[in-house]
């Protein structure tokens, strides 16, 4: 129990749990729209092989049990609504848990245009900071969490970003914004 509370009170410190930062969306203007992450054979994959397709793109991990399921379906859903040339990327922020194949392979359940992608710690953790993606992983005897940025990004085919989208927004209002 003390270890729970010691965790408690350094996240509340840190303002992880509760900050506006975590809740609200990233500033489009403050994305950079790059990335250079592992496939699931450890084949470096850089943002712009995706050119001349859409790209839905969330940061997240596979162990969670409600929110990122949520994201990850509805990116799913909002690609098969758009009936237009795209993908989902799901990146996840929990490295030591989560290799790009059991990124992959998490990421593929939710459909077939959806895929996985990580890497180490330092190559995740550059591609957040150019998403404006925030993300935590605590650990303590007794307890394991991972808190990030929920949100969906959109970029066009020239790899602009179109949008950044709260992870309940409709899936029909995310197809409709792609180009």
């Amino acid at each position: 129990m003390r270890s729970f509370l010691v965790l408690l009170a350094t996240l509340l410190s840190s303002g992880a749990l509760f900050s506006a930062e975590a809740d609200s969306p990233p500033v489009l203007d403050a994305v950079t729209v790059d990335f250079e992450l592992e496939n699931r054979d450890g084949k470096l994959v850089r943002f712009d092989e995706f050119h001349g397709t859409n790209v839905l793109l969330a940061f997240g991990f596979t162990n969670c049990v409600h929110i990122c399921p949520m994201i990850a379906a509805n990116m799913a859903r909002a690609i098969r609504a758009a009936n237009k040339d795209a993908i989902g990327i799901f990146v996840s922020v929990d490295t030591e848990r989560d290799p790009p194949a059991v990124t992959d392979d998490y990421a593929r359940k939710f459909g077939d245009k959806m895929i996985g992608l990580g890497g180490s710690h330092y190559q995740v953790s550059e591609a957040a900071k150019n998403f404006g993606v925030t993300f935590v992983v605590t650990k303590s005897e007794d307890n394991y969490t991972v808190q990030h940025t929920p949100s969906i990004f959109l970029i066009s085919p020239n790899g602009e970003l179109i949008d950044v989208f709260a992870m309940n927004t409709a899936s029909t209002d995310i197809a409709a914004a792609m180009k």
